[in-house]
């Protein structure tokens, strides 16, 4: 019959698209910094922007619909009048699922299994519990969507396995000597690379066991019929419930039928085809197959059959129902209770906080794929169960791109943002660049600080501008005992954005002297290092640090919000040129003299250049402290170092010796 046929080419066509789409999900060009964007040249996340289940999940996560989550009407609005057609014409893994039942020899068991069970009414409880969940603010949905599924299984585990094994075949025949092999070799490649394979051997946290539960999933097919269409997809199972009212239906002639069962044999959604049965619509995947298989044509498919043999509604019961709605409503509060927030639990950047990721993301893995250095995999537990297969990057294997903005831009949902490589601002100097994280040193395990070997590579692997990690010389003993100069690395935490090319260069072998954790990332206000109050008496010296000074009070801090408080009628100047806060503490010279130091942290070095500059030079001298100082005769001084802006003033200018002070200020400050 035609429209079988018709609908074989039809999932042929769209797999295709998907596994290319899918293959295509990877940028092939050369990031070339902050301002030059990339982008992918097809729509890669077309198939799971199409998705009803992701749209309806994400409007009930969030009360609101995401602008890319509009395309699922293209498949909503047919489903109302066609039936679960997307099923039987359209969805890959359906496809496939469809593929692996027709390997199994036909039989007369087959008869038995490919007629109407009641556990199929199991995808309409996950479907509830799900649903319920979503509207709870979790994203859990994403598991088990099967697009999503897919879209991980093969992007993640699959073409990584395939992608090894062609370079596997292809490896031998570039080095043989017979001319056709080598041809033979460099088709094999092409075709491979361009339209299946990735021109990289990526590596992906848990993709042997996503593989497994995939071949799983298909080989439960050589048993049951579609099993996973029949028995648990949640999106089968939400356009079943909209095919309820679909104009499209199975009309059978009893009359003609002559209990050939051929019909039965060829069923994909176990919806009972068979005269003398109720025809189940809202099983059917109008895969046509029980019409095309029928001799006497006693079957047909019509618009606004009669609805005597036919049951419209799901079969769901009550109670199971219930059911359902309370695990969905309790899953969510247990499975937050029970998580534990990891450090190590480093987001992409753009992506929102923590609560408002987990409500749009569907773990459809799509961020990893396309990260140019797999720095981004498949959590496991560090998100808890909830966050089970988000994204997190892994430092030690890859390292975030400074000019990457990828993961935004194929994420269907939004729970990556799309950020462009200027607001992202890590190759070149930015006020507020996005954070994901802050390095640490491990001082036990760096060769320069445990080993007084020589190493560098952090610090030149640094993308940031001004660099997050600097060195400084040191003299450090050897086993020997002898005296080796070299040099040691610290990080700024005010400049590190978290992006891991220090802990992925690092040449320790193992653990890495140097690894990244999620503190101080930009997407959360509660997750910050724990050094503005510290770091608050840090800046300014204690007793004894200047020879003769004694610090006489407290310091104090003023905020960029509450700065009029300090320096009223002063205070708009500091807020234009951008101020952080203001510290400040009183100091006394062998009991004789009194000083204020006032340390500004401004957002740039600029900033504080332009704070400098903007003072009155009259009756000044250059003193040379810091960056830049200037000295007013004794009675005070400015200097700048960095991003601080310093002021200190004397009350008796007659024998102040501010500039020690001043000096020993000027070794406090982080640069």
């Amino acid at each position: 019959m035609p429209g079988a046929r018709i609908r074989k080419w039809s999932q042929i066509a769209f797999l295709a698209l998907f596994v290319f789409l899918l293959a295509r999900t990877e940028f092939r060009g050369t990031l070339r910094g902050a301002h030059s964007e990339t982008h992918l040249p097809f729509p890669v996340s077309i198939f799971l922007e199409a998705d009803p289940l992701v749209a309806l999940g994400n409007a009930l996560t969030t009360h609101a619909l995401y602008t890319g989550l509009l395309w699922s009407l293209a498949l909503i609005i047919p489903t109302l009048f066609l039936g679960r057609f997307f099923c039987g014409w359209i969805c890959p893994l359906g496809t496939l699922s469809h593929f692996f039942s027709h390997l199994r020899k036909p039989g007369r068991q087959q008869l038995e299994r490919n007629r109407y069970r009641k556990w199929q009414r199991l995808k309409y409880y996950l479907l509830i519990a799900l649903l319920v969940a979503a509207l709870f603010g979790s994203g859990l949905f994403g598991i088990l969507d099967p697009i999503s599924l897919t879209v991980r299984s093969l992007g993640l585990s699959i073409l990584p396995g395939l992608t090894y094994a062609l370079d596997a075949v292809t490896a031998p025949l570039y080095r043989s000597n017979i001319q056709a092999l080598k041809y033979l070799g460099e088709a094999l490649h092409f075709i491979g690379q361009n339209m299946l394979t990735s021109f990289r051997q990526p590596h992906f946290a848990q993709g042997f066991f996503l593989g497994l539960i995939f071949a799983t999933l298909l080989a439960w097919n050589l048993r049951i019929t579609r099993f996973w269409c029949r028995a648990l997809c949640p999106l089968g199972a939400l356009l079943g419930a909209m095919s309820r009212w679909s104009i499209v239906g199975l009309v059978k002639h009893p009359t003609k039928c002559d209990e050939c069962n051929r019909c039965l044999l060829g069923c994909q959604g176990g919806d009972d085809p068979i005269p003398g049965a109720l025809w189940r619509k809202a099983e059917c995947h109008l895969c046509l197959n029980c019409t095309a298989s029928c001799p006497e044509a006693g079957l047909e498919f019509r618009w606004f059959p009669g609805r005597a043999n036919t049951v419209e509604g799901t079969g769901i019961e009550r109670r199971q129902a219930i059911a359902a709605l309370a695990v969905g409503a309790v899953a969510v509060p247990l499975l937050r209770a029970s998580s534990v927030a990891d450090p190590r639990l480093i987001r992409p950047p753009g992506a929102l906080p923590e609560s408002g990721f987990l409500e749009r993301c569907i773990r459809c893995g799509e961020c990893m794929k396309v990260c140019p250095n797999t720095a981004l995999h498949p959590a496991l537990g560090e998100a808890g169960f909830e966050g089970l297969w988000s994204p997190v990057l892994v430092a030690r294997i890859g390292y975030c791109e400074p000019g990457c903005v990828l993961c935004g831009q194929v994420c269907p949902t939004g729970a990556i943002r799309r950020i462009t490589s200027q607001e992202k601002g890590w190759s070149s100097e930015s006020e507020k660049p996005v954070r994901i994280g802050t390095a640490f040193y491990d001082r036990g395990r760096c060769l320069p600080w445990a080993m007084a070997t020589e190493c560098i590579v952090c610090e030149e692997w640094c993308p940031t501008s001004p660099k997050a990690i600097y060195l400084r010389p040191a003299e450090v003993a050897d086993a020997t005992g002898a005296i080796r100069q070299v040099r040691q690395p610290y990080v700024a935490p005010e400049r590190c954005v978290g992006c891991g090319a220090c802990e992925y260069a690092c040449p320790v072998k193992d653990r890495a002297a140097v690894y990244v954790t999620a503190i101080g990332e930009s997407r959360s206000p509660s997750n910050q290092i724990l050094l503005r109050r510290a770091r608050s008496a840090a800046l300014l010296p204690e007793t004894g640090d200047a020879p003769g000074w004694a610090k006489s009070s407290a310091t104090r801090t003023f905020e960029a919000a509450n700065l009029w408080q300090y320096v009223d009628g002063d205070a708009e100047r500091y807020l234009q040129a951008g101020i952080e806060r203001t510290l400040t503490a009183r100091y006394r010279y062998q009991d004789k003299l009194d000083a204020v130091a006032d340390v500004h942290v401004m957002r740039t070095p600029d900033a504080a250049r332009r704070i400098l500059e903007s003072e009155p030079s009259a009756g000044s001298r250059a003193l040379q402290v810091g960056d830049a100082g200037r000295d007013y005769g004794g009675a005070s001084i400015t200097f700048r170092q960095g991003r601080y802006f310093v002021r200190l003033v004397a009350y008796d200018p007659a024998a102040a010796p501010l500039a020690a002070l001043a000096r020993a200020i000027a070794a406090r400050l982080v640069l």
